[in-house]
């Protein structure tokens, strides 16, 4: 994580002996520390070249090693408002997307970084997950419509990495719509292209969930009845059992 070539800087010696200190400090892992040197270091307003890569250096060290990605988006963000270099900007963006949508749930902030990430040209390598992320971000928010719109262009190309999952996907923007038996077709859709054990195992889940609020209650259970042996939570299970039949007890009556 070293980002300075210090003999080639430009600084007074006193930065020069910080930023030296700060990086003994990472390379011992007293994170803390550094970040505290280095904050020290933004007080003495160095060059702009220096403060750039000491934002992003406190910024890689709460993303990766204090667990303190929230912290880290103001870092990644000075970056991506101050700095002109392409590669800084994409990594940085890259990182205020995925902090904005991964941990702070601020999914229209992280919708907006995604799509300048799309906007790069010549396209990055990462367009089709960014376009997919924009996706996510509108069902997060609730855009039911947009996310659909956006998930069909997955569907509709078998070649994309996303395409099985855009099913899954599907899947749940339909469900939240409470349009339970297209929830379910999307999901019989992604079972077919599925190869993950888990990811199948919540499909099915999901399904049953599907057919339990639609009242096809017979579905709902034998579903729910099979998966016993590979759910993690069998109880959860047991119980969804116990309301279903007794509802098709009461039904009977």
């Amino acid at each position: 994580m070293l980002l300075f070539g210090v003999g080639s800087c430009d600084f007074t010696s006193t930065v020069n002996r910080d930023i030296l200190n700060a990086q003994n400090y990472v390379d011992n892992q007293e994170f803390a520390k550094a970040v505290e040197l280095y904050e020290k270091i933004l007080r003495q307003n160095p060059s702009k070249v220096i403060k750039t890569k000491i934002n992003y250096q406190i910024a890689e060290i709460n993303y990766l090693y204090l667990d303190e990605q929230v912290k880290a988006l103001s870092y990644y963000q000075y970056i991506v408002d101050n700095v002109d270099d392409p590669l800084w900007q994409v990594k940085s963006l890259e990182k205020v997307a995925d902090i904005n949508f991964s941990f702070a749930r601020n999914y229209y902030q992280a919708k907006r970084a995604y799509e300048i990430l799309l906007e790069v040209k010549p396209k990055l390598k990462s367009f089709d997950f960014y376009s997919f992320r924009v996706a996510e971000c509108y069902f997060e928010m609730n855009d039911y419509e947009k996310a659909r719109e956006h998930l069909q262009k997955f569907v509709d190309q078998p070649t994309s990495a996303f395409h099985t999952e855009a099913f899954n996907q599907l899947g749940l923007v339909e469900f939240y719509s409470k349009n339970w038996d297209k929830a379910v077709e999307f999901w019989m859709e992604y079972l077919k292209r599925e190869t993950q054990k888990d990811k199948i195992v919540k499909a099915k889940f999901m399904i049953a969930n599907a057919y339990e609020s639609n009242e096809k209650l017979k579905e709902a259970y034998n579903i729910y009845y099979s998966l016993l042996p590979s759910y993690p939570n069998p109880e959860v299970l047991r119980a969804r059992l116990r309301s279903i039949y007794a509802r098709r007890v009461a039904r009977k009556r």
